[in-house]
């Protein structure tokens, strides 16, 4: 009878202090491996704010993701104190651990982590992409937006200018889509408070960190960039009082409505189970193994051959020694590979 054994799995978030942290190398890996480049912040300017530990109208923190103690995913976020928002700048998972049964725990803790600390928050928000296909859609938005529309997570359906980068990249500016959840689920947003979100997000998040790479001139360009990206938020919701939530993007790019539409594509699927590494394992050592056995009964059998023609012993004189070989040498490599697929 097989044995029921039990299965489980650990999941944790760590809030990085330092960047000599080796893990928190290993999550700026995953980062800079899975964020395409017109959405990606220099590492060096992220290991900057994780040493300096700035506090001026906003507060960073940087998470490693765990699953069972290894290090799978990086999250990179900003706390602004006039609106009580959290913005996720970078929610990244290892490739093979973009599912929900991994998501949906670590991104239960990171809401929690912001309750166990007292942080009194109104709204959580990321930027995500609504690229068309023709325009390399950013995959790692598309599975962010799609894991977070089942956290309740809302689409501000109006254009949001992603500002520049810093000053030279200039692939990183295009337009946006803001999602928010509040504490209580809500389906509009006074029109108001949104331009206020938003101006918290360019002016205490973009700039305030680029202040600190970015100096004389460039940084007045820097300026610039940030109020004309405000000014076409506002005229976009000019005369509206009130701007609807919705679930799901609608009517806003092509692949939305066609049918070869990026979002519906069957190749690309958060759900599942993380793979067990020791499945991995054990189906390596069977594929190595078996040959190896193989191998080794057939030059022992031409060795045996030899010998029996050379000495000129007959097959009947040695048959009980032989068998009880070939049983000691059949029970050693049974055992060696059940040993080796237990761990």
């Amino acid at each position: 009878m097989q044995k029921n054994c039990p299965i489980s799995s650990s999941f944790t978030i760590k809030r990085f202090q330092s960047s000599e942290e080796r893990d928190f190398i290993k999550a700026l890996k995953i980062y800079n491996d899975t964020i395409p480049v017109e959405t990606k912040t220099s590492t060096n300017e992220i290991t900057y704010f994780l040493d300096k530990k700035e506090i001026d109208n906003r507060e960073m923190y940087f998470f490693g993701l765990y699953y069972n103690e290894e290090v799978i995913g990086y999250i990179e976020c900003g706390y602004l104190f006039q609106t009580k928002s959290i913005i996720i700048d970078y929610l990244t998972l290892k490739n093979e651990f973009n599912i929900n049964g991994i998501f949906y725990p670590l991104f239960s803790l990171f809401q929690q982590y912001f309750s166990d600390n007292l942080v009194d928050y109104d709204y959580i928000i990321t930027e995500v992409s609504i690229r068309t296909l023709a325009e390399n859609v950013d995959k790692e938005s598309y599975y962010v937006r799609k894991l977070l529309q089942a956290e309740d997570f809302r689409i501000i359906d109006i254009p949001y200018p992603q500002p520049q980068l810093g000053l030279n990249n200039f692939e990183s500016n295009f337009n946006l889509r803001l999602m928010v959840k509040s504490i209580n689920s809500i389906g509009s947003l006074k029109s108001d408070t949104l331009k206020n979100i938003i101006k918290d997000i360019y002016y205490n998040h973009y700039l305030n960190w680029y202040k600190n790479f970015i100096h004389g001139e460039e940084l007045k360009r820097y300026e610039k960039h940030i109020d004309e990206q405000f000014n076409k938020v506002q005229n976009s919701i000019k005369g509206e009082s009130t701007i609807l939530l919705q679930e799901s993007l609608a009517g806003v790019c092509e692949h939305y409505c066609s049918s070869d539409c990026f979002y519906k594509s069957s190749e690309i699927s958060t759900a599942g189970f993380a793979k067990n590494k020791t499945n991995g394992r054990k189906k390596l050592i069977w594929i190595i193994g078996i040959p190896i056995v193989i191998s080794v009964s057939v030059l022992l059998a031409f060795f045996i051959h030899f010998i029996l023609l050379k000495f000129n012993i007959s097959s009947n004189e040695i048959a009980p020694f032989f068998t009880a070989i070939s049983a000691t040498l059949t029970g050693l490599l049974g055992l060696i590979f059940s040993n080796k697929t237990k761990k």
